[in-house]
């Protein structure tokens, strides 16, 4: 069972989000091509970027994070020791339940990021295109 908190009403959530992002590799990232600096993060959070932002707890404590954008794309990382325990396909399967709005739903995955591309599969979602940038 997991629970999502907002990551602005979470004390510390700048910190676990950073730590997330110092976990994911290049086939994970679609849109890092380096890592940010603390201070380029504490900006970036500070922007309030997604129609919604959670932490993904599991008896309170911090497995990882999802959101949603306001184009309505889901972006998920799951801390790697939690890996492989349904966390991520609970924490997508909530979000959607929590932000149903007209039922549609995106996610960008990095080509070479395989689990992900699994896990939205088994979750329905269909492979609409290939998207090439310089």
């Amino acid at each position: 069972m997991i629970t999502l908190t907002s990551v602005y009403t979470h004390r510390g959530a700048v910190l676990t989000l950073y730590d997330l992002l110092l976990e994911r590799t290049p086939e994970q990232s679609i849109s890092h091509k380096k890592m940010p600096t603390m201070e380029e993060h504490n900006k970036f959070f500070r922007s309030k970027p997604y129609l919604a932002w959670y932490l993904v707890q599991s008896d309170g404590v911090n497995v990882g994070t999802v959101y949603l954008t306001a184009a309505r794309e889901i972006g998920i990382f799951i801390f790697a020791r939690h890996q492989g325990q349904g966390y991520g396909e609970a924490a997508v399967r909530a979000i959607m339940e929590k932000h149903p709005g007209d039922g549609r739903f995106i996610a960008n995955i990095n080509p070479a990021n395989d689990p992900s591309h699994n896990l939205f599969e088994k979750l329905g979602f269909k492979m609409i295109q290939h998207t090439y940038a310089r």
